[in-house]
């Protein structure tokens, strides 16, 4: 591919392994980041770097913008960010087909979101959750998303493409929140539903995931939801935590919930989807064996990126 695409927050944890993947496969990937400090690894990685203040800021990017055939938001839903993201995409696809008489010159815009706007599964059991199955999200945040979804996919038209991902919950390489918040926690503390399971996606099979939506023909993705996460990967929180504890030397404390807890409710229920559509559809295969499974390899990972950001925090005292 030889295409221009545009990731905003090209250097997160998602976005960085978005943007690296579509690099790979072909295309010239610009990389929108608030921090200059991440320019000089995303050139490295032949990724172009477009630093703005904010990334509201579209204005200062829009050149760039037009030119590009896919567009990525990989920072997920915000009240006060998605919809200027949405609406700077939406103007760049007027302007690329010429309020929409050059359809075919259309781009793709694709907005991550995630399998918590689902929300409360109980009515399903431990039934994966498919694409067609309407979300029942039990609180405000997550019914925000779910709208913002909805209002994502009914922009399509003829002159801006979308399209949705809800990734499972992502681990590899430096783990990103999910791996900071449970291994910063000392002991371990396992509360609220222990048999709870959510799905989960190494972060190289997401990324190849939005690659093939990127190259995938139009009418195939265009309005589209797609869940992203491997099959049968969906081990219960109490498995998580153990092997994360043994993989880390943490010890591990039994909680039961109380009122006071601070853990969000949408943590608290079962999130399991059905990548079954991305599979038939897109030729998408997970080829990852599971997260517990080498689980020791990813503490190691995590641990070392842990330790190379604190000595160039020092360095930088």
């Amino acid at each position: 591919m030889s295409s221009n695409v545009l990731v905003f927050g090209a250097n997160g944890y998602i976005g960085l392994g978005i943007a690296l993947a579509l690099r790979r496969s072909g295309f010239h990937v610009y990389g929108v980041i608030r921090n200059s400090d991440h320019s000089i690894f995303l050139l490295e990685n032949e990724i172009e770097p477009i630093v703005v203040e904010s990334f509201d800021k579209v204005d200062s990017f829009a050149n760039q913008l037009i030119k590009c055939s896919v567009i990525v938001d990989a920072v997920g839903f915000t009240k006060s960010l998605s919809e200027t993201l949405l609406q700077a995409a939406i103007t760049a696809g007027k302007q690329r087909t010429e309020n929409g008489k050059l359809s075919h010159y259309a781009p793709l815009f694709i907005f991550t979101s995630g399998i918590m706007t689902y929300g409360d599964t109980t009515m399903y059991g431990l039934r994966p959750m498919d694409e067609m199955i309407k979300p029942n999200p039990h609180t405000s945040e997550m019914k925000c998303r779910e709208e913002y979804e909805n209002h994502v996919l009914t922009t399509s038209s003829n002159c801006l493409h979308t399209t949705v991902i809800r990734p499972g919950f992502v681990y590899g390489g430096h783990g990103g929140f999910v791996a900071d918040l449970f291994y910063s926690q000392k002991p371990a503390i396992i509360d609220g539903r222990r048999d709870k399971r959510w799905s989960w996606v190494h972060i190289d099979d997401l990324a190849d995931g939005y690659v093939r939506i990127a190259r995938a023909s139009r009418p195939i993705v265009a309005g589209e939801i797609w869940n992203l996460a491997a099959p049968n990967d969906n081990p219960t929180y109490e498995e998580i935590r153990i092997n994360m504890a043994r993989a880390s030397g943490q010890t591990i404390e039994y909680k039961e919930k109380t009122a006071d807890d601070k853990v969000p409710v949408r943590w608290d229920t079962d999130s399991i989807i059905n990548p079954v559509k991305a599979i038939e559809h897109l030729g998408w295969r997970p080829k990852h064996v599971g997260y517990i499974q080498e689980i020791e390899t990813y503490y190691k990972s995590w641990n070392a990126y842990k330790q190379q950001s604190a000595a160039i925090d020092e360095n930088k005292k």
